[in-house]
C-alpha cells in the first residue's frame, strides 16, 4: 500500500538542515546584481538615479549624469531618492539619511531621524529627527535653522516653507518655517487632527475636533499667503474631509464623511443577506456633507440631495453625480456598479436620472479585466462617458443629457484632449480619437492590430467618477504587439506622429519610460531574457546610447538559448516559450520542467536571474543551469471552461515543442502557482503525459470557492469567476460546467506524484484548498507530499525562511523525478515507503 507524507514546515522556529548542494546554490545566486526599482529623473533632466540590488556589496543607489560627453556617476547608499533640483540628491533608508551635493560631490550623513524634506525653491533640505529637532540645511551641509521639541505633524509644500503642528497646554499652533523665519499662522482652543494640503499646493486644510458634541471644524488657509484665513465650515463629528479641485481650482468640492461604527459583539456575528457591505461595513458612511466652494468669489454653496445618497465630482461646479451608494450590489463584480444615478443640478436645485452604468473591459496581457472607474470626466467639466452595457461608451453633457453613442466595440480608457475637443481611447487595436464636435470616431493609424494606450495622460479620481485628460497637447502612446511581445513608443507634437522607442523586443523593466519636460529627451530601463537591465536615453532623431549598466555582467546569460513555438487550441494562435539547458548537447535527451498560468508570451523577455523568485517555485534560471529545459506555454479559458481549457493548451503545447528530438517525453514535470496551481491540479486528473507535478496555493474545489467569502478582499469570490476563471455564470445555471472544472471532483484520478505546497497564512486562496486536495488524493492512496508553510503568504519574498525551504524543495523534487537523483530522504519517505 502507498503512503501519504505530510510535512508541516514551522519556519523561524524549527532549522531545517540543507543540504551542501542547496547552500552552494544560495552563494552562487548571491553573486549576481540587477538595476531595479523606480528610476528617478531630476526637474530638468540633467540627473537620473537608478537602484542597484547586490546582495554581497550590498543594496544601493547610483546618480547619473545625463548631459555631456563624460558621464558623472555618484553613488549613495539609498534606495528611496528624491532630488533637490540640479545640485543636490536626498536618499533615506529608515533612520539614515544622506545628502549628496551633486556639485562638488561631497556627501553629509545623518542617523537618528524620522523623516526628510526638499525644499527646491530655497535649495534646501530639512530632517525631522528622533529626538523631535527640526533641522534645516543650505546643500554644502551647513546648519541654517534648529528647532527644538517639535512633537507633531510637519508637512510641507517642497517649494519653501515647512508646516508644523505643535499642542500647548492651553492651544493648538500651526508654525510656518520659511527661510530663516518662525510664525504662528494659527491657532486654536480645539485639538488640531490632521493637516494637509490641498493638491495644488496653495491652500493648508486644518481639521479640529471642537468640544460641540454634534460638529467639528474645518479651516483652509492660504498657504502662499501667511496667516491667511479663506474659509472656516462646520462639519459633521469625526468627519473625514477631502477637497477635490473643480477645473484646476477654479473651485473646490467639499465632501465630509463619518464612518459607520458599531459595536461588535463578543459573542455574535450577524450576516444579512441583503447587506451590501456584508464584511465591508468599514466602507459605510453614518453621515454625509457636500459643499460647492469658489476662494476667489469667497462663495460656499452646500449640495443638498436625498438623505444617504452619495455625491462624486463631475469636474464641474453646478453639475454632480449622486446615487444611492451600493445600490442592489452583490458583488458579481470586484466593485460595486453605478445604479440609479442621477445628475444634481446646484442652480435649479433639481435631478436628472440618468440610470444604471457598467465597468467597460479592457485587455491586459493575461486575461481581460474591467477599468476601475465608470464614469470619465473632461478637464473642462463639460462632458463625461459612461457606459451601459459595459461595451459601447456613451457621450453625456455634464446635464446629464446623452449627447451620443459611440457605436464600436473594444474602445477601451478614455482620455480627453487638453482642449476638451477631442476623446483619445485605448484599444487592443489601434488609437482612435472621437471628435465631439463632429461626432465622428477615427482610427489614428498607428498601431493597427496592436495594443494601443496613451501614456501621458493625468487623472484625478473620486470614487465612481475619474477626470481624464492630456497635461499639453503632445500625446506619447504605448503600442504593443502582444503576438511577439514587441513594444515601441511613439509621440504626437506639432501635428504629427514621431517614432521614440523603435520597436524592440527589450522589455521596458517594471513598464517605466521616463522624460524631461519638454519630452524631448526619454529614458528607459531594458532587459531582455539573456540581458541584465541597464538605463538607455532615446532622442527625437538622436541613437539610442547606453547610460548605465551598473556594470553589472553576466556572462553565461548570453549562453541561453530560446525558442519560441507556436500552436493552435480552442480555436485561437498561441505561443510556449522554450528555454534550452544551458551546456545543451545535441546528442543528449533532457528533461523539462513546464510552468503555467495564464497568458505568457509576455515573460519571453524577462531577464533570467537566479534571484527571480517570480514565478514562485519555478526558478527557471537555476534549471536550465541544472540541465532542464523550461517551456512555458500559453493558456486562456474556452467555452468549456478554465480547466478543460488548459488541458487542450497544454497537450497542444507539448505536441508542437516535442518536436525537438533533445525532450525526454518520459521526464516531463509541470507546475503552476495561484491560478496556475488550479490548472496544475486539474491537468494532473486529466493528463498522462507527465512524471511528476508541483501544485503551489492554488483552488481545488472550483465550487466551493465559488461559494467562499474572501478575507483578503473582505468580499464573496463571485466575481473572481467573470473575471479570472472567466465562467460568466453562476453553479447553479451551469452547474455540468463547474462539475468538469472542478479538480476535486476528479482527484482519484492523478497517476503521477504531485508535491503540493501552500502557505498558512494566505489570505488570496485559503490554504485547506490545497489540504482538501491532499486529502482526496490521501484517501484514493495517491503520491503525495504536501508542504504546509505556517509564516506563509500567498507568495513568499525573496530569500525569505519560507523562500528558501521551497527552493530547496523544489529543486529536490525535479531531481528525484526527472534526474533520476534517489538519495532525497524525505521524498523517498513517501515513494520507498512500500519497499521498506
Amino acid at each position: 500500500m502507498k503512503n501519504i507524507l505530510l510535512i508541516f514546515f514551522f519556519v523561524g522556529t524549527l532549522l531545517i538542515p540543507a543540504q551542501e548542494k542547496h547552500d552552494t546554490i544560495i552563494k552562487w545566486k548571491n553573486r549576481f546584481a540587477t538595476l531595479g526599482g523606480v528610476p528617478k529623473i531630476s526637474s530638468n533632466g540633467n540627473w537620473i538615479s537608478i537602484h542597484k540590488m547586490n546582495k554581497i556589496d550590498g543594496n544601493c543607489s547610483f546618480v547619473i549624469s545625463t548631459k555631456g560627453p563624460t558621464k558623472t556617476i555618484h553613488k549613495i547608499l539609498h534606495s528611496k531618492i528624491v532630488f533637490l533640483n540640479e545640485e543636490g540628491v536626498l536618499g533615506q533608508t529608515g533612520p539614515a539619511v544622506e545628502f549628496l551635493n551633486l556639485i562638488t560631490g561631497k556627501t553629509y550623513k545623518y542617523e537618528n531621524n524620522v523623516k526628510a524634506y526638499i525644499l527646491e525653491n530655497l535649495n534646501r533640505y530639512a530632517l525631522l529627527t528622533k529626538d523631535h529637532h527640526l533641522r534645516i540645511f543650505d546643500t554644502s551641509g551647513k546648519l541654517l535653522w534648529d528647532s527644538a521639541e517639535v512633537d507633531g505633524w510637519v508637512i510641507t509644500d517642497s517649494k519653501s516653507k515647512l508646516f508644523i503642528k505643535k499642542e500647548n497646554a492651553d492651544r493648538s499652533e500651526i508654525i510656518e518655517i520659511s527661510r530663516d523665519k518662525e510664525k504662528v499662522i494659527y491657532a486654536t482652543q480645539n485639538s488640531i487632527r490632521k493637516i494637509e494640503f490641498t493638491a495644488s499646493l496653495k491652500q493648508l486644510v486644518i481639521t479640529e475636533t471642537t468640544t460641540d458634541t454634534d460638529n467639528d471644524k474645518l479651516v483652509v488657509m492660504d498657504s502662499e499667503t501667511s496667516g491667511k484665513k479663506l474659509l472656516e465650515l462646520s462639519i459633521p463629528k469625526q468627519a473625514e474631509v477631502e477637497l477635490n479641485e473643480v477645473q484646476q481650482g477654479k473651485a473646490y468640492f467639499i465632501s465630509a464623511r463619518v464612518k459607520f461604527t458599531e459595536e461588535k459583539d463578543p459573542i455574535l456575528e450577524i450576516w444579512h443577506g441583503n447587506d451590501p457591505y456584508v464584511n465591508e461595513h468599514f466602507m459605510m458612511f453614518a453621515d454625509r456633507k457636500f459643499w460647492i466652494w469658489h476662494p476667489k468669489k469667497s462663495k460656499l454653496q452646500e449640495i443638498e440631495v436625498p438623505q444617504n445618497n452619495e455625491v462624486n465630482s463631475l469636474n464641474n461646479d453646478r453639475y454632480f453625480l449622486t446615487y444611492p451608494p451600493r445600490k442592489d450590489h452583490n458583488f458579481v463584480t470586484s466593485e460595486p456598479e453605478l445604479n440609479a444615478a442621477k445628475i444634481y443640478d446646484l442652480k435649479l436645485n433639481t435631478l436628472t436620472d440618468i440610470g444604471n452604468f457598467k465597468l467597460v473591459k479592457r485587455l491586459s496581457k493575461e486575461w481581460p479585466l474591467l477599468l476601475n472607474h465608470e464614469v470619465f470626466c473632461s478637464a473642462d467639466g463639460k462632458w463625461f462617458l459612461a457606459s451601459k452595457d459595459g461595451v459601447k461608451w456613451i457621450l453625456y453633457n455634464s446635464n446629464g443629457k446623452k449627447e451620443t453613442l459611440i457605436d464600436k466595440t473594444g474602445l477601451e480608457r478614455p482620455v480627453f484632449s487638453k482642449n476638451g475637443e477631442n476623446i483619445y481611447f485605448d484599444s487592443g487595436d489601434d488609437l482612435w480619437s472621437f471628435n465631439i464636435k463632429k461626432k465622428k470616431l477615427s482610427a489614428m493609424g498607428i498601431g493597427r492590430g496592436k495594443m494601443t494606450k496613451i501614456t501621458s495622460y493625468v487623472s484625478k479620481s473620486d470614487n465612481y467618477t475619474m477626470i481624464s485628460f492630456l497635461p499639453t497637447e503632445k500625446v506619447l502612446a504605448e503600442i504593443f504587439d502582444k503576438d511577439n511581445n514587441i513594444i515601441s513608443y511613439k509621440l504626437f507634437s506639432l501635428g504629427k506622429w514621431s517614432q521614440i522607442i523603435p520597436p524592440t523586443k527589450n522589455r521596458l523593466t517594471n513598464n517605466i519610460l521616463m522624460y524631461n519636460q519638454d519630452m524631448t529627451t526619454f529614458y528607459t530601463l531594458e532587459e531582455n531574457f539573456n540581458i541584465p537591465p541597464a538605463l538607455y536615453s532615446y532622442g527625437l532623431g538622436v541613437p539610442k546610447q547606453l547610460i548605465f549598466d551598473g556594470n553589472i555582467t553576466d556572462d553565461r546569460a548570453k549562453k541561453i538559448r530560446q525558442e519560441i513555438y507556436s500552436y493552435s487550441a480552442l480555436g485561437k494562435h498561441f505561443s510556449g516559450i522554450l528555454y534550452y539547458p544551458i551546456n545543451f548537447d545535441p546528442k543528449k535527451k533532457y528533461p523539462m520542467v513546464v510552468r503555467i498560468y495564464d497568458m505568457q508570451r509576455y515573460l519571453s523577455n524577462d531577464y533570467l536571474s537566479p534571484n527571480k523568485v517570480l514565478p514562485e517555485g519555478s526558478q527557471i534560471r537555476t534549471l536550465i543551469e541544472r540541465g532542464y529545459f523550461v517551456y512555458l506555454p500559453d493558456t486562456t479559458v474556452g467555452e468549456k471552461g478554465p480547466g478543460l481549457s488548459a488541458v487542450e493548451c497544454v497537450h497542444n503545447a507539448l505536441d508542437a515543442v516535442l518536436e525537438n528530438p533533445n525532450i525526454d517525453h518520459t521526464k516531463i514535470g509541470l507546475c503552476g502557482q495561484s491560478y496556475g496551481g488550479y490548472k496544475t491540479d486539474f491537468i494532473a486528473t486529466k493528463s498522462n503525459r507527465f512524471a511528476a507535478y508541483l501544485s503551489g496555493a492554488g483552488i481545488s474545489d472550483n465550487i466551493r470557492d465559488f461559494y467562499s467569502y474572501s478575507y483578503a478582499w473582505n468580499k464573496p469570490l463571485y466575481f473572481i469567476y467573470n473575471t479570472v476563471y472567466q465562467m460568466h455564470t453562476t453553479v447553479s445555471e451551469d452547474k455540468n460546467r463547474y462539475i468538469k472544472n472542478s479538480p476535486i471532483l476528479n482527484v482519484e484520478k492523478v497517476n503521477a506524484p504531485i508535491l503540493l505546497w501552500a502557505g498558512k497564512n494566505d489570505r488570496i486562496v485559503p490554504w485547506d484548498q490545497t489540504m482538501e486536495f491532499y486529502i482526496g488524493l490521501r484517501r484514493y492512496q495517491k503520491d503525495v507530499v504536501a508542504l504546509f508553510f505556517k509564516s506563509g503568504n500567498h507568495s513568499f519574498l525573496n530569500d525569505s525562511s519560507e523562500e528558501l525551504a521551497l527552493s530547496s524543495k523544489v529543486l529536490d523534487w525535479w531531481d528525484y523525478f526527472l534526474m533520476n537523483k534517489k538519495d532525497i530522504t524525505w521524498i523517498n519517505k513517501q515513494i520507498k515507503k512500500d519497499a521498506q
